[in-house]
């Protein structure tokens, strides 16, 4: 009896050490309703712009560029695993086009698009969510009247969450120069050109190195992807082979300007900076090097014979409103009429081009602009 005893207790000690384990490894599915209160549409106006939208009580956020989207946030005691989220019980209801007032249908979406990520503010952390509340189905438009999101809980603890990896930078160590680049291309770097920055060019060059990450804007939102240190980037060195830096010896590399498009800012120019800047050091190991790339010896079996040329006009120079990221040039008020004129070599003229007009106005009375296009016009704006 005394041993049926003993081996029940023991038996009982393991099932209770064994729950004990695994609730830490057991994570719950949660699930938080909402019910979108759509309203009377509203009219949001500005010193350049007024619009009538269809409108929902709570959560109501509206941009040109994204069209309308509802949001909520709440306060969480743990992080929610981002990469397991999910949507459900979605109730929909026809709108006509006519409902959509001045909502742009290309800023509607087909399906829906939401995203759930935690947040952090003033020490607290909170769940975030946003969620399409209009999707165009095929044709037919459809407002999102109430939805649910199935989320679990991560498993790491807030303080693994909030913690950001902290390492040295390269620029802790090591003599650093830095130059300038106003355009993106093909760069080349010569040993005059870097003795005149300050670079000991009595080195092995194969250590020397470029690092930067060109003239591109910092992505706006905080959780996307960028590099945490500067980048150091492959080059081309002719004459390095030999260990020596000779007079005519130098770096081919590829740098990146301040120009081009950026969709989040609909600009194409960086709206904080006018150059972007490159640094370079030597020693400390060899530097990253172009690899060579074998050339495919079977026959070609794509030709491409035309491309997507692009070019712009663009000029910061006034902001109609006072605020936010955009900016405007070229003001038309003594002069009314302005020309631009675009070069395409070798262009083929059986295909469509694709003209943008980025333009704004404020005054008292209606304002009207017309656009042209190689004596042709595209379209008339009335402010």
């Amino acid at each position: 009896i005394i041993s049926t005893k003993i081996l029940r207790l023991f038996f009982m000690k393991k099932i209770l050490l064994s729950i004990v384990f695994l609730l830490p490894f057991i994570s719950l599915a949660q699930k938080k309703t909402f019910v979108v209160e759509w309203e009377e549409p509203k009219v949001l106006a500005t010193s350049i712009s007024t619009d009538k939208l269809p409108s929902f009580k709570n959560g109501y956020d509206f941009s040109h560029d994204k069209g309308i989207n509802f949001f909520h946030q709440w306060r969480i005691t743990q992080p929610i695993n981002e990469n397991n989220v999910s949507i459900s019980n979605i109730g929909y209801e026809v709108i006509s086009d006519d409902n959509l007032f001045d909502l742009k249908k290309k800023t509607i979406p087909s399906e829906v698009v939401f995203k759930l990520i935690n947040v952090e503010e003033r020490g607290q952390l909170y769940a975030y969510a946003e969620v399409s509340p209009i999707i165009n189905d095929n044709g037919v438009v459809k407002k999102i009247k109430s939805f649910s999101l199935n989320y679990t809980y991560s498993n790491s603890s807030r303080n693994q969450y909030s913690a950001q990896e902290i390492s040295n930078s390269v620029l802790k160590t090591g003599d650093w120069y830095r130059f300038r680049v106003d355009k993106t291309g093909v760069y080349r770097l010569s040993k005059s050109f870097l003795s005149s920055l300050g670079l000991n060019t009595n080195v092995n060059p194969r250590t020397i190195k470029v690092y930067g990450q060109g003239g591109q804007m910092l992505p706006m939102a905080n959780d996307a992807g960028y590099p945490f240190d500067l980048t150091e980037n492959a080059i081309k060195f002719v004459g390095e082979e030999d260990g020596i830096f000779h007079d005519n010896d130098y770096i081919l590399f590829y740098a990146e300007g301040n120009e081009g498009y950026n969709q989040e800012s609909n600009t194409n120019i960086n709206l904080y900076s006018e150059v972007s800047y490159y640094y370079v050091t030597a020693g400390a190991g060899l530097g990253k090097r172009i690899q060579p790339l074998q050339e495919p010896l079977q026959d070609a079996t794509e030709f491409i014979e035309s491309y997507d040329s692009y070019k712009f006009h663009e000029l910061d120079e006034y902001n109609p409103a006072r605020l936010g990221r955009r900016w405007f040039g070229d003001r038309f008020d003594t002069e009314n009429e302005k020309t631009f004129e675009f070069d395409f070599p070798n262009i083929d003229t059986s295909e469509p081009v694709l003209v943008k007009v980025y333009a704004a106005a404020t005054s008292e009375s209606e304002t009207t602009m017309q656009v042209i296009v190689n004596g042709n016009e595209v379209d008339n704006f009335t402010f």
